[in-house]
């Protein structure tokens, strides 16, 4: 048995990021089912905070506003429509009639999630490597689902509570709400997501497979099969061919 470790920078307001999610999910299903011996090995993600706009406003803006201020009007429509085809073949249904705003505090629930997993299994070395990380990520979900199909305010304060309770990620409103309302984890938000830029990071998801001297890459929203190769050249030690720049699709600060 193994422990993959699979490390995602990403920013909640990235339709890359969603799609390349749920893409890597469906890989790590077909890697347990048809890779042998891949039933037996625990894959663990965890998340790393990239901010696409850092100077956007703490308060939310309607969707469409940030897209037609991106992109011109003329372009939003031909740039919806994309969006769209693309999710569908993944199960997910984009909608553009929700707010946009700053990140930063939905970065800092999924930093407190990811606390909370660590210290929830602290001590139990075989129960940590086979659950710590699954709150987050049913967090992570949840907070793309609530942004992109479900129109919802990921800025706000009461939103992210109630996303952070509904995940089933073991934490309580009053921590959550705490949390956000006293800025902890911004500093090191902020600097985390600096360091991304500066380690040649140019856009999300970046997805790293394994720690130290032995790691794979992949950038952008891959299709399925190349999750599935990587996961694979992974585990057999091999060298994979990854990427330098964008993959098949992803976000920079200029393109979404």
């Amino acid at each position: 048995m193994a422990l993959i470790h699979i490390s995602i920078a990403s920013d909640p307001v990235c339709p890359w990021c969603y799609i390349g999610y749920r893409r890597l999910t469906q890989a790590i299903r077909l890697y347990r089912k048809t890779y042998p011996g891949g039933g037996q090995d625990t894959i663990r993600i965890t998340w790393k905070p990239y901010i696409l706009d850092p100077n956007a406003s703490m308060e939310s803006i309607p969707y469409i506003d940030r897209m037609t201020q991106k992109l011109g009007a003329d372009k939003v429509a031909g740039a919806q429509a994309h969006v769209l085809r693309l999710g569908r073949p993944d199960g997910i249904h984009f909608r553009f009639g929700g707010r946009i705003g700053s990140t930063i505090r939905a970065h800092q629930v999924i930093m407190l999630s990811e606390l909370h997993d660590s210290e929830r299994f602290n001590g139990d070395a075989a129960t940590a490597a086979a659950e710590a990380g699954a709150g987050t990520a049913a967090l992570v979900e949840a907070l793309f689902e609530a942004h992109f199909e479900r129109e919802e305010d990921i800025t706000d304060v009461d939103t992210l509570v109630r996303l952070a309770v509904q995940a089933g990620s073991g934490l309580d409103a009053r921590s959550v709400r705490s949390w956000l309302e006293e800025g902890r984890g911004v500093e090191e938000i902020t600097q985390e997501a600096q360091r991304a830029r500066d380690g040649g990071i140019q856009g999300v998801p970046f997805f790293q497979f394994g720690d130290g001297d032995r790691q794979l890459t992949l950038s952008g929203g891959q299709e399925v099969a190349e999750f599935l190769q990587v996961l694979i050249a992974y585990k057999e030690g091999l060298d994979a061919t990854t990427p330098p720049n964008m993959g098949t699709g992803g976000c920079t600060e200029i393109s979404c």
